[in-house]
């Protein structure tokens, strides 16, 4: 199954900046396969967070919920990346004062298994309009072969 996700130009306000952030993500996530990640790669997504201040709380690469800055951030999507091929369907999203509430079903495919999930991310934001957490809810809704 491919991203089912609208482009991020067809949002506006906070919204798309988390949109921005999901196109980020996935073309990470996709250059990752063909060579090591650089600093430039991760530019993109540095335009949309605050870097000294950013921080993600949640499950990531273990059951136990985590909370990571963003070198830790980069560090998990770099060896995440490698190994797994993502996809996802935008199931709604929601913005309110300086937040977004971002549901997805993905599907993370790696060694011959896709582990399908609903997911839950909120994004707050500063007064500059820049991610400083998120919060991401993930509910495990089975696996298939790939």
């Amino acid at each position: 199954m491919a991203t089912e996700i609208p482009p991020a130009d067809q949002f506006s306000g906070l919204t798309r900046k988390v949109m921005d952030y999901s196109e980020a993500f996935e073309a990470l996530v996709n250059l990752s396969k063909t060579r090591e990640l650089t600093d430039a790669d991760w530019a993109p997504i540095e335009r949309l967070v605050d870097v000294p201040n950013w921080e993600r709380v949640g499950r990531f690469l273990t059951a136990e919920t985590e909370t990571i800055d963003w070198p830790t951030y980069k560090g998990y999507v770099s060896q995440y990346a490698r190994h797994t091929d993502w996809d996802a369907t935008l199931r709604r999203i929601t913005e309110g004062p300086d937040v977004v509430i971002q549901e997805l079903q993905e599907r993370n495919t790696r060694a011959g298994e896709t582990d399908i999930a609903n997911t839950v991310m909120i994004y707050a934001f500063n007064p500059a309009g820049q991610v400083t957490h998120l919060d991401v809810y993930v509910a495990h809704i089975g696996t298939r072969p790939a």
